[in-house]
């Protein structure tokens, strides 16, 4: 029984040594978009429901940087057309410039907000989220996964996550969890992060700590947003566009 026991132990410490702690993750970020119109004119046809964009992870054991993948032409989203009373619509959703690095040795993150095309650096502590292990599992990218869940909050966050990658990093917020996160999913599809490929090497030149935007804390970004929000007539979560039509 010794022998057994020493042999599993020597496979199990033999498979974390081989398990992969660096590399770059990328991902494709789908987000369904809530469209509001003023007064009661009905949906142009045509529009987009969703806004899909490309992004890449780039970790190792001492930090991890979220961002958009330069590589991939992102899904701008330009809207520019007369409507049947004579007026015009405009929409135009370029890719967000957000950013997301954690320093897990000291366990803080600092990120990159775009938000009314200015920079806020939004810095404070490395929070883990109460996450909640269901059991299932699945394969993902050849890699075997775990399912977690979100408790304690008002989304509904569902993630898949793999201790093959024994690395606590993952898409935006969505990590602290005993692996790198593969897969996020937001309130039934209304954004649903997933990774699509994998690789075992990293610049770690590129895991940088965004240095460009004004300091500010959650607590301030949140109100910055929220003042912003309620002068523009926007109430609720998620991504939003009012769509106010021009007369000619």
């Amino acid at each position: 029984m010794k022998k057994i026991l020493t042999a599993l132990t020597f496979l199990y410490s033999t498979a974390l040594m081989s398990a992969q702690t660096a590399g770059t993750i990328t991902y494709t970020e789908t987000v369904k978009l809530q469209l509001h119109f003023e007064g009661n004119m009905p949906p142009p046809p045509g529009l987009p429901t969703e806004h899909v964009n490309h992004t890449v992870l780039y970790f190792n054991n001492d930090a991890s940087l979220y961002t958009n993948d330069e590589s991939k032409q992102q899904e701008d989203v330009n809207v520019d057309e007369e409507t049947e009373d004579g007026g015009r619509m405009v929409l135009r959703m370029d890719a967000p410039q957000n950013k997301v690095y954690c320093d897990f040795k000291n366990k803080k993150v600092t990120r990159l907000e775009d938000f009314m095309q200015r920079n806020f650096l939004v810095e404070g502590e490395i929070k883990t989220l109460n996450w909640k292990f269901t059991g299932n599992q699945k394969m993902i990218l050849n890699y075997p996964c775990q399912e977690a869940i979100v408790q304690d909050t008002i989304e509904k966050v569902v993630v898949w996550f793999t201790s093959a990658i024994p690395v606590s990093a993952g898409p935006l917020r969505y990590h602290g969890l005993p692996g790198a996160v593969l897969e996020v999913n937001v309130n039934d599809g209304g954004e649903i992060i997933t990774a699509t490929e994998i690789k075992k090497e990293v610049d770690a030149s590129l895991i940088e700590k965004p240095k460009d935007g004004k300091k500010v804390t959650q607590e301030e970004f949140q109100k910055i947003v929220a003042e912003k929000m309620k002068e523009m007539g926007i109430e609720g979560d998620g991504p939003q566009i009012i769509i106010r039509v021009n007369d000619n």
